[in-house]
């Protein structure tokens, strides 16, 4: 797991997963990162609070490279 502190320039939804949960594709100065499928912590989110602001997020990445974020918070500040 890694910990990163950065920008969110974008907040994408994507399709639901199988299971009809939500998912989205957040863009930062430091590149793109995921939330997992089937994660309930995602019906918490209000992704559109992340636009623009500085935030800290946890992530962790998959055997093919791609970031999966397991926790996003606004930065202190």
């Amino acid at each position: 797991m890694a910990i990163q502190e950065t920008r969110v320039k974008g907040v994408q939804r994507l399709n639901n997963s199988i299971n009809g949960n939500p998912k989205y594709r957040f863009h930062t100065d430091n590149g793109v990162v995921t939330t997992p499928s089937d994660a309930m912590y995602v019906y918490g989110l209000n992704v559109d609070s992340f636009y623009n602001k500085e935030v800290v997020i946890d992530y962790h990445l998959t055997t093919k490279g791609k970031a999966i974020l397991d926790n996003i918070t606004l930065k202190e500040g």
